[in-house]
């Protein structure tokens, strides 16, 4: 409008004496008569973004979205209507009076509508009585927000907490003792760079949780990929038959139990080595990873030239791929479609292919599985199995929306979301499935509505397969974080914020971080069997104490079952950030801590694990040693805590006896073992005076007396070299 308006001044065309003339009256006329229609359009359309506004006490349409602003939605569009034909009627009239008026009362009612009128009644009637107004507004927000993120399933469950954790509940529960975390998955990482990546061209880029029956045993254990890094290639060996001929996958894993440690304080291998070396009926025939999170070029196979499979001593061992996976690239035809599509001449001048030649293209999950499907969202970790000897990824995907009624946005991108996909890619073949775990989910419907081939039932992935589906972290911390909220169902409590929750702090390489969801193997509170749960423990807002902790299960048959344990509210339960004090504070641990700092060494403070057995809680943090100029850390010391309860030691089990049974009456404490027949009397006493000056040692120590400390130190050798002369 305004376009043809000035064209017609520049022509000199628009006026005729003072008035329109009639050509450019009736275009122009026109022209607002249309953009008047498309404005009760707009209006029409407008009605229904009231179910996403943010102008209320919460998101989504309030008092006066729907007392106010609707109403005059409706009358807008009835005043662009009737604008609409006053322009159409002064478009055959000469007198410009109603163009003029028609535009007026156009602008004037729009102002007044949309922003006059609702800002007087939001604060004139809803802000002097906002509870009261806004009452049924906030119900809806709260139901509808805690169905767009599948809170409403959330099972509550009182936790009682009595603290009253003994030796009899720790013996009564293995399992979960037998699998806390010891290992944090950063110093993790750099042992196993240090110690198994081989050679410069490998790299460990993640390590992740997973669960294995070991020897008849249900064990947590931790594992990365040996991916190959093409940017770890030294510089003159990155040639283009080096980076798509030669070097053309990763090779195996490592694998180890989160619990054990070796005397050095270093993982305690599963699987390690190339070729791999297994224990425990972990055999993996396949090791060779073609596709992964770090394959980031295409790979030509099946050429005239062998690829590195991997290193032997001062040698290389050699191979050629197996599969049929990727694109044939035998004939002239398809070289030339692929030297246009990677923008390289080398694929039509090189002489290394042969008729069963192909290559393979988009190797990098993170770029692989999005060329299927692109509008899906998806996990930011990938993680590995091991199933039948093969290396098999596992990645998750969403299902998310922005457009869900009265629920609130997570940091204002979704309202929506669901975990409704599994996808499986083999790392020798590529090939990927999309498992559906979510049938009830409207959108995933839809899109095997449009891609009927794409998408398999949750029930063809393989048993093997299912026993390693955990539930995703990244859905588990927006819930979490959501949920810190929308635990309060009532309207006045999520009015009046009475009980708002947030995440807890723990400290981490100094800094104080929030603390990120964990895996454990336990037995939850009314279950007969243990099982892989991913849980989030809470605290109230501005406050270090804990008042809950929410979990959901990751195996069947309760695979996506979810609970918050409710603590008692009239006690103090410790929450991460008082247990963190509480350490700090201890004077053994302090100055050990201290000491370890300033030797050219940096301490580590691996996570704080809350561990609910039975109706109390235990609380366990790993520290690690590791050397200013290195990157090998060394799990050196594991704290415990429970109740009044504080201990560090060398290995969880010495901790516990030492925070358990060294408080406990000898009639509690585990009989003592016979006496081997043969071993000298002499023995208890020179047993007994070691531990003296062991402990006058410690008190030097402490004391900063180095000159006692060496004294005691000597006296120590020479007993024990008194008691090992007695054994032989």
């Amino acid at each position: 409008l305004i376009g043809t308006a000035a064209a017609y001044f520049l022509l000199g065309g628009l006026l005729v004496g003072r008035r329109l003339a009639a050509a450019p009256r009736v275009h122009l006329a026109c022209l607002g008569l249309l953009i008047a229609v498309l404005y009760a359009w707009k209006y029409w359309l407008s009605r229904f973004t009231l179910l996403y506004s943010p102008r209320g006490a919460t998101y989504g349409a309030s008092y006066t979205d729907l007392h106010a602003q609707l109403p005059a939605y409706h009358i807008l569009i009835i005043v662009a209507l009737g604008v609409a034909v006053v322009l159409g009627f002064s478009a055959w009239r000469r007198n410009t009076r109603y163009l003029a008026a028609g535009v007026v009362v156009f602008l004037a009612a729009a102002f007044v509508g949309t922003v006059v009128f609702p800002a007087l009644v939001q604060k004139f009637s809803v802000e002097p009585n906002e509870l009261q107004k806004e009452l049924p507004y906030i119900e809806k927000t709260i139901r509808y927000t805690r169905q767009a993120y599948d809170l409403d399933r959330i099972d509550p469950r009182p936790f009682p907490v009595e603290e009253q954790l003994s030796w009899s509940d720790l013996e009564e529960n293995p399992a979960t003792v037998n699998n806390v975390r010891l290992w944090d998955w950063r110093p993790l990482r750099s042992t196993y760079r240090q110690l198994q990546e081989i050679r410069p061209y490998y790299s460990f880029h993640d390590v992740d949780v997973d669960r294995y029956h070991i020897d008849g045993e249900y064990r947590q254990v931790m594992l990365s990929p040996r991916e190959l890094a093409y940017d770890q290639i030294p510089q003159r060996a990155r040639t283009w038959v080096n980076l798509h001929l030669k070097y053309t996958h990763g090779y195996g894993l490592c694998l180890s139990p989160v619990n054990r440690v070796t005397p050095e304080g270093l993982p305690d291998f599963l699987i390690r080595d190339i070729p791999p070396r297994s224990e425990g009926g972990l055999d993996i025939t396949q090791p060779a990873i073609y596709f992964g999170e770090l394959t980031s070029a295409y790979s030509l196979v099946r050429t005239t030239t062998e690829e590195f499979d991997y290193p032997v001593g001062d040698t290389n061992k050699f191979t050629t791929y197996g599969a049929d996976a990727g694109v044939p690239i035998g004939d002239l035809a398809a070289r030339l479609l692929l030297a246009w599509h990677l923008k390289s001449s080398k694929i039509l001048l090189t002489g290394y292919f042969q008729e069963e030649s192909r290559i393979l293209l988009y190797r990098r999950l993170q770029e692989r599985i999005p060329k299927l499907a692109p509008y899906l969202i998806y996990d930011a970790d990938p993680y590995i199995v091991i199933h039948e000897g093969r290396l098999v990824w596992i990645q998750d995907a969403y299902t998310i929306s922005s457009r869900f009624p009265y629920s609130e946005p997570y940091r204002a991108r979704l309202n929506y979301i669901r975990n409704a996909v599994k996808v499986v890619v083999d790392a020798y073949t590529g090939r990927t499935t999309f498992y559906v775990f979510d049938d009830e989910d409207p959108l995933i419907r839809t899109y095997q509505s449009i891609f009927p081939d794409l998408y398999r039932p949750a029930a063809e992935m393989p048993e093997g397969l299912r026993r390693h589906v955990r539930y995703p972290e990244d859905l588990f911390s927006v819930q979490a974080r959501v949920f810190a909220t929308y635990h309060m169902t009532d309207p006045q409590v999520f009015y009046n914020r009475e009980d708002l929750w947030e995440i807890p702090r723990e400290t981490q390489a100094g800094n104080e971080v929030l603390v990120q969801p964990y895996y454990v193997i336990m037995r939850l509170p009314e279950s007969d069997q243990v099982e892989m749960i991913i849980m989030m423990p809470f605290s109230p807002n501005n406050k270090d104490n804990m008042i809950a902790w929410l979990a959901a299960r990751c195996d069947a048959p309760h695979y996506g079952e979810q609970m918050v344990f409710l603590f008692p509210k009239q006690k103090l339960i410790y929450g991460p950030r008082q247990i963190e004090a509480r350490i700090d504070q201890d004077p053994d641990i302090s100055e050990l801590l201290t000491l370890w700092s300033q030797r050219g060494s940096r301490v580590l403070r691996g996570n704080l694990l809350v561990i609910p057995i039975e109706k109390s809680l235990l609380y366990v943090e790993p520290l690690y040693i590791q050397a200013e100029k290195g990157e090998l850390p060394e799990l050196k010391r594991v704290i415990i805590a429970s109740g009044n309860r504080i201990s560090m030691a060398p290995t969880l089990m010495d901790a516990l006896e030492n925070a358990f049974l060294g408080e406990e009456a000898p009639a509690e404490r585990p009989p003592a073992e016979p006496r081997e027949p043969g071993v000298p009397p002499v023995l208890e006493d020179t047993a007994a005076e070691s531990w003296r000056i062991f402990r006058e040692g410690q008190d030097a120590l402490r004391a900063g007396d180095w000159e006692a400390y060496g004294e005691a130190q000597r006296k120590l050798e020479d007993l024990l070299q008194r008691m090992a002369e007695e054994v032989q």
